[in-house]
């Protein structure tokens, strides 16, 4: 038994890997051996973790990806438990349909990071790309629990349909931020690109940057969110996000909608302290 499971990338080339197999609960009581036999898809075709990787240490909850994975999907996908290390970047579907544990990204990760998720922490130390937190394609609803935390930027329809939990973007995000969102938090430290919120059924979009906000949210009023108090003092105290004080205590606009669904979301943007 080991403390950590390190796997190392070393013929990955131009291919994409398919290698949802590496998640911290699934080798957790697997040999060295049975985890460098566990199937992987490399160009589309068969293979064996051990063909691209190299493993070492066995049987332990915590696995780490010593280099850059920025052309391996899938990794964490369902998780449980547990923690994933990544020590460079990921490719898509990091954490997708996770439902506990912690995944921790050094750099960048690709779309589709926690599709789906319903449980567990994913934090990304550089950028996000499309559909962060979103709905799968053709399902209804996105993330229905747990928390991601990204402390670059992010894509497109970050929290699209997300039922419940919490997104926490530094940056800015792309167009469509939480469209049809259910409910849940998406919190945005920099701007917000065209659509966001649209079709939002309940839930806050929090915006501290530049919003347009659609002509289906009505203006509500100014004030000192006491909740969104609460959430700002948790995510500095917890994740040492650098968050102002004057996000904390400031003043926010607040408009309701989206006035086309139940119209009982709302979008809250940062005024000043």
């Amino acid at each position: 038994m080991s403390d950590e499971i390190v796997v190392t990338p070393h013929a990955i080339g131009e291919h994409t890997i398919e290698a949802d197999a590496i998640a911290p609960d699934r080798l957790a009581s697997l040999s060295q051996l049975e985890i460098a036999r566990l199937p992987v898809w490399a160009g589309g075709r068969p293979a064996r973790l051990g063909d691209i990787f190299s493993v070492r240490g066995e049987r332990a909850s915590t696995v780490r990806i010593d280099g850059d994975a920025t052309h391996v999907d899938g990794l964490g996908s369902a998780m449980a438990g547990g923690t994933l290390h990544i020590e460079g970047s990921a490719g898509r579907r990091l954490g997708a349909g996770m439902t506990g544990g912690a995944i921790h990204v050094l750099g960048d990760t690709g779309d589709d990071a926690g599709s789906a998720m319903a449980g567990g922490l994913l934090r990304v130390g550089g950028r996000a790309g499309d559909r962060l937190g979103a709905a799968r394609a053709g399902a209804a609803k996105g993330m229905t629990g747990g928390e991601i935390i990204v402390l670059g930027a992010a894509g497109s329809e970050a929290g699209a349909g997300a039922r419940r939990g919490l997104i926490v973007v530094c940056g800015d995000v792309g167009a469509h931020a939480a469209r049809g969102m259910i409910a849940g938090s998406v919190i945005v430290f920099g701007a917000a690109g065209a659509g966001a919120a649209r079709w939002s059924k309940r839930g806050t979009l929090v915006v501290a940057g530049t919003v347009d906000v659609e002509p289906t949210f009505g203006f509500a009023c100014t004030y000192r969110p006491p909740h969104l108090r609460l959430t700002l003092t948790y995510l500095r105290a917890k994740y040492a996000l650098p968050i102002d004080d004057g996000y904390i205590h400031g003043l926010y606009r607040r408009y309701s909608g989206d006035m086309a669904e139940l119209g009982k979301g709302e979008i809250l943007q940062w005024v000043t302290e």
